[in-house]
């Protein structure tokens, strides 16, 4: 955990020192008459260290991108440019992951591609037919949960110290926001929840449809 830290307090350090730059000079200017290609050359900076840093930190990019009370508008516009789309793992390391949720695929399924549709920081998503349907599986990355648990906490050390020195005022107001992050990731991961809403929404469309 430690390691972790340092290694991600290193990174993040060019660009906090540079959004506290231009924090200052967009509220000072109030956004007016600033050199709007640095700007964006920082917000870039820090997009990518978002990117280099892995699932826990793209996703905390793009819940920045909608921060106008953190972030100036250059910051806003170039995050909201983070994709959360990567290259899937093979299907021989998620294999495992959807059997001991599901049991056997072969005996789940009457087919299931294991070329996956899409890939994204958390899972990846495979086609499949069931009972001569199509359906889709949804299966998370291998040993993301471990990774999002260890990031996580990384961040929660991290974040409201580099806000504090952005900006004093931030200090206590990003506490709430980081725990709104950290239970959003959570609920992104819980395919079982999601699963059961789609549920409840085939239902209801079905009890329309009889009206």
């Amino acid at each position: 955990m430690l390691v972790r830290t340092i290694h991600v307090f290193i990174k993040l350090i060019p660009a906090i020192l540079a959004l506290r730059k231009d924090r200052i000079l967009w509220i000072s200017q109030e956004g007016k008459d600033i050199d709007e290609k640095r700007f964006r050359r920082n917000a870039q900076r820090l997009l990518n260290t978002c990117i280099s840093l892995g699932p826990v930190f793209i996703k905390f990019g793009q819940w920045l991108s909608s921060r106008a009370d953190i972030l100036p508008q250059p910051y806003l516009e170039e995050l909201s440019k983070l994709q959360d789309s990567v290259p899937a793992v093979s299907f021989e390391k998620v294999r495992p992951i959807i059997e001991k949720d599901i049991g056997k695929i072969e005996e789940k399924f009457d087919e299931l591609d294991q070329n996956s549709l899409s890939g994204a920081s958390l899972g990846q998503v495979h086609l499949a037919i069931k009972n001569g349907q199509q359906v889709i599986v949804k299966v998370k990355r291998p040993g993301i949960e471990k990774q999002v648990e260890k990031d996580l906490k990384v961040l929660m050390k991290i974040i409201p110290f580099a806000m504090k020195f952005v900006d004093p005022n931030l200090r206590f107001s990003i506490i709430p926001i980081m725990k709104q992050f950290g239970e959003s990731i959570h609920e992104e991961m819980d395919y079982t929840k999601e699963s059961d809403n789609l549920k409840k929404i085939k239902m209801l469309k079905q009890s329309l449809k009889q009206r």
